[in-house]
């Protein structure tokens, strides 16, 4: 699975340095050229009397040359050895991510997700929610990675890979099995069937009974053999992280939704693994 270009925005905050083990992880393995991008917010003067649109006032020319600086030596000793493009942008974060997400031919984003005080582990920042709505290539996201984080041996060992049996699943499937194959990581599934209080405990294990068959029957037809596949009851996002922690899975794949979708490709399913993972995620 050839990846020969990752976008990474970054902040330049711990949170960005967090992701960059898994960055450079698949960067190395693909030898692929990381674009470290940062987007210098302009200043917005305060109106004053009779002031009536927007404006604002460009970075100076100084701040600029800093911030650029800062920026090139932003995780230089984490990321030795891999190709890395500084690029520098100024203006309204997620536009100009998407302008860039435009203007380069790229196999992945990553991207770092946060919220604010006691809240964090629940929500997803704004900017990043706005990429994984917009774009159509895989975006890594890690919800709580506050600092550097450390892979086993620099790799990734353990995937997990999450299947709602819907359409998409194909397309994660090979995804998965594809990244696990070339890390030679163990691959997991794992499937959610909802709970319904009022179905009898009979009725629930025929559900359960008739996930299971689907999950085999997806599995077979896209030809994974010999990997673990879990079916457990219960609300989506919660399964697939308790399965996560529970077999200590490096990585988690899951797809956001099709292209099409009313809402983007931002299923509430998809919000949940993304901001409640112990991991990593790849969405797709």
């Amino acid at each position: 699975m050839p990846i020969p270009r990752i976008l990474f925005p970054t902040d330049l905050s711990n949170r960005s340095l967090g992701m960059i083990p898994y960055v450079k992880t698949i960067a190395a393995k693909y030898d692929a050229e990381v674009i470290l991008l940062y987007v210098a917010s302009p200043l917005y003067p305060i109106p004053a009397t009779g002031y009536t649109g927007p404006a604002y006032i460009p970075v100076p020319k100084e701040v600029l040359a800093e911030e650029r600086n800062e920026l090139e030596k932003f995780g230089a000793d984490l990321l030795q050895g891999i190709k890395v493009r500084h690029v520098l942008y100024e203006g309204d974060p997620a536009p100009q991510i998407l302008e860039c997400v435009k203007s380069e031919e790229l196999d992945l984003i990553a991207m770092p997700t946060h919220g604010r005080g006691d809240f964090r582990r629940f929500l997803i920042g704004s900017v990043t929610a706005k990429v994984l709505h917009d774009v159509s290539c895989p975006v890594l996201t890690g919800a709580h990675l506050k600092e550097p984080a450390g892979l086993k041996a620099g790799s990734i060992s353990n995937v997990l890979c999450a299947v709602d049996l819907g359409g998409q699943s194909a397309d994660v499937i090979n995804y998965a099995s594809q990244l696990a194959s070339d890390f030679h990581a163990r691959l997991n599934f794992v499937h959610a069937v909802p709970t319904d209080p009022l179905l009898s405990t009979d009725w629930r294990e025929e559900a359960v009974n008739v996930a299971r068959l689907g999950l085999d029957a997806v599995l077979s037809a896209n030809r994974v053999t010999g990997a673990d596949a879990c079916i457990e009851e219960g609300e989506s996002a919660h399964v697939v992280c308790s399965v996560a922690k529970k077999i200590g899975a490096d990585l988690v794949v899951i797809g956001r939704g099709p292209q099409d979708g009313h809402f983007g490709r931002f299923t509430e399913h998809a919000y949940g693994i993304i901001r409640q993972s112990p991991c990593p995620v790849i969405s797709i």
